[in-house]
């Protein structure tokens, strides 16, 4: 009967031959695989040897399989050696040691053949033929054990250092290394007479097994699953192969008969494998658009979260659909809440169809009632099929109406458990069918469009609420201003009053006079009048017109600006709000700096925020320190910088405390001291205007009781 470390052995040689062809496939160039492939070519020289040993019936040839083996096993820590430093990184810093591992493996690879290393084969405890130890056999085993002893300590004392991932798998490729180690050393006792069987022979291939794993995956699997998986497929190919070893040996007894069915036993296992491979590379190679556009668009639900805007999302989803798969048209069909429809929002090759496009879809309708109750992806041809089977006729209508939409696949895309848009999918092309594969990567893109349109959808929530909040902003101060733009136009009237009461006067006088004379002295007096009107006339029209500016939406386009112009601007709008006569402005700028690229209205609404917040400011500190020789002054300096323009505002007012500093641009946070003098909501316009419509910069700092400084950077129309 064929024995347990016959069997063994056969597992080992299996396992070994297998997993270090597999490894050394995936890299051939990469010296951590190809020491492991050599390490376990190794193994199943010993494995291969171990086997015949084993069975042989005759001295001689069980001491020829006995040198065989050891010619295998001088080499095993050696390449054990190399790839563990590999594995660790080190093998650099340790070439010496290298060296001398190779040089003892040649050494004794020689020496091996003579009767000074195995002199002779004996019966020792269950075996006929085990080997006797020659003179040097006892320095091999010194250096044999060191150099895997030696790696063992490397080993465990990377684990301590490492940590992460790298330290699991360290961890990982110890355990199964003093597993492996363990089952090996068993071989040994037995040489110098000590009475302990190599029970541990097939661990050998648990060591194997799991070092190979390690190196394949980068993120390694509970250990426990791993041991199960080898404790697994030992004993399933201890059973199947050796039922029929064991009833050849019964029955034909050792012989030549065991090469062959040895060589059998081993391709019948590698079989499989190389099976599985062959089968692989030729569906991708019949798959290879299939799989491509599949990677398309898996790449694609990627980056759908980074665009913000509803209708070039949907707009996206349908181009990409359309020339990735190279289907007939697509649609999206969107929910829209007030409604209670899914309405139409985006399409692509239906023009072609030369027949009216549903726009909306009820929210009752079987369809939409079938998607929300079953949450999958529906192939009309399935649907239908289903119909003719079974004659069913609440099917029938979900089949028509996907006939009358021209599906072929219907993707539902729901957020939690609500379903916000429907895709409909026309045939490919080609006319093939739509995989299981397509279906998957068809409803993970509906689900990542799914929360890609709900962000969309919430941007412009808070883009709408940004603009009211403007708005608001906008009307507030528009009200504080109300005193000054009725002082400055009453003005405009009475002056405009008085002036006509003049000439009217003049001209009655004239009337009177019986002798016309000094015609052109009155003329003169006429035109001065007039003119005064004019002048007044013009100036008050100037006033409501800024004021018209200031208050418009601002959603023209973006064109150059001249910032002393824009400065003026907003000085203009600021003394219908604050006694201008109460501070000094300075402009530190050159008249010639590069203008801006902007929305003026937009701008103008942000200087003229900061110019308000400095004059508060300034004020206060004037009221609260009662300072002698304080003169409020507010500097405005501006220089190129690359391809924009640095605006830095600096005010000598009462500044910021410092625990308020993050709190000034939240809305409605606001440090004046009544709430009739600001909305909180200034400095978060004057962001919102800045940063998010004009891609520039905004910086605030200041110091309590000293001043304030804000640094604006914005697009220059001259480039860097």
């Amino acid at each position: 009967m064929i024995s347990y470390w016959a069997f063994s052995s056969l597992i080992n040689l299996i396992t070994s031959a297998f997993l270090g062809f597999f490894v050394f496939s995936k890299n051939k160039k990469r010296a951590l695989n190809v020491t492991y492939a050599l390490f376990c070519l190794s193994a199943s020289i010993w494995s291969f040897s171990y086997f015949f040993w084993q069975v042989s019936t005759a001295g001689q040839e069980a001491l020829f399989w006995c040198r065989a083996l050891m010619a295998g096993a001088i080499f095993i820590p050696v390449f054990y050696l190399h790839h563990l430093l590999y594995l660790m990184r080190i093998a650099q810093q340790r070439r010496g040691v290298i060296h001398f591992c190779y040089g003892f493996g040649l050494v004794f690879f020689f020496v091996n053949f003579t009767p000074l290393f195995v002199k002779s084969v004996s019966p020792k405890m269950w075996f006929s033929y085990w080997p006797d130890a020659g003179l040097l056999f006892l320095p091999f085993c010194v250096v044999w054990f060191w150099i895997c002893l030696y790696g063992i300590w490397l080993l465990a004392k990377h684990v301590m250092l490492s940590a992460g991932e790298r330290k699991t798998q360290l961890r990982y490729v110890l355990t199964a290394t003093l597993i492996g180690w363990l089952g090996a050393f068993t071989n040994f006792p037995l040489w110098f007479d000590i009475p302990i069987p190599p029970i541990g022979n097939i661990f050998v291939s648990v060591y194997i097994s799991l070092v190979a794993y390690a190196i394949i995956k980068y993120q390694l699997l509970d250990i426990r699953i791993a041991f199960t998986r080898a404790g697994i497929f030992i004993f399933v190919y201890t059973l199947v192969l050796g039922i029929p070893f064991g009833v050849g040996m019964k029955y034909l007894g050792s012989g030549l008969w065991l090469m062959p069915v040895s060589l059998m036993a081993v391709f019948a296992t590698i079989g499989p494998f190389i099976y599985l491979f062959i089968q692989k590379r030729a569906e991708e190679a019949l798959l290879q658009e299939q799989r491509q556009y599949q990677m398309t668009l898996q790449q694609a639900s990627l980056g759908m979260g980074q665009i913000k805007e509803l209708k070039r999302l949907l707009k996206l989803v349908v181009h990409i659909i359309t020339k990735a798969v190279s289907v007939e048209h697509a649609e999206v069909y969107l929910l829209h809440e007030e409604s209670g429809q899914f309405t139409l929002k985006a399409s692509r090759g239906w023009k072609h169809k030369n027949r009216e496009q549903v726009s909306v879809m009820e929210l009752d309708s079987p369809l939409v009632v079938y998607l929300k109750e079953y949450r999958k992806a529906v192939i009309c041809e399935e649907i239908e099929q289903y119909v003719r089977d079974n004659d069913a006729k609440e099917f029938k209508e979900i089949a028509d109406i996907m006939k009358q939409l021209d599906s072929a696949l219907i993707v539902p895309s729901f957020i939690d458990q609500k379903l916000i848009a429907i895709l409909i999918l026309g045939n490919k092309k080609a006319k093939k069918s739509y995989t299981k594969d397509d279906m998957a990567v068809f409803t993970i893109l509906a689900n990542q469009a799914g929360l890609a349109i709900e962000n969309a959808q919430f941007y412009e929530r808070m883009k709408e609420t940004h603009s009211q909040l403007i708005k608001a902003e906008k009307m507030a101060t528009v009200g504080t201003m109300a005193d000054g733009l009725s002082h400055q136009i009453n003005n405009r009237l009475h002056a405009m009053g008085f002036i006509a009461g003049d000439a009217l006067d003049t001209i009655r006088s004239k009337k009177k006079e019986k002798n016309f004379a000094g015609m052109e002295a009155f003329l003169d007096e006429i035109e001065f009048s007039l003119s005064r009107i004019e002048d007044n006339v013009k100036r008050g029209g100037e006033i409501v017109e800024g004021l018209l500016k200031y208050t418009r939406k601002g959603s023209e386009g973006f064109e150059e600006i001249g910032f002393d112009k824009l400065l003026d601007s907003a000085v203009e709008m600021a003394q219908f709000k604050i006694k201008l006569n109460q501070i000094r402005i300075v402009r530190n700028f050159e008249k010639n700096i590069p203008g801006i690229k902007g929305n003026f209205t937009q701008l103008q609404e942000v200087f003229f925020n900061v110019i308000d917040n400095a004059y508060d400011a300034m004020m206060q500190r004037k009221e609260e320190l009662n300072e002698d020789g304080y003169k409020p002054t507010l500097e405005f300096f501006a220089a190129r910088k690359g391809w924009k323009l640095e605006i830095v505002i600096k005010d000598n007012g009462i500044g910021v405390k410092p625990e308020n500093i993050e709190k000034l641009f939240t809305p409605f946070f606001t440090t004046k001291l009544s709430s009739k003098k600001g909305t909180g909501l200034g400095l978060y316009v004057i962001r919102q205007i800045i940063e998010e419509n004009h891609g520039g910069q905004v910086k605030f700092t200041s110091l309590y009781k000293e001043g304030s400084q804000t640094v604006i950077l914005l697009p220059s129309m001259v480039e860097g």
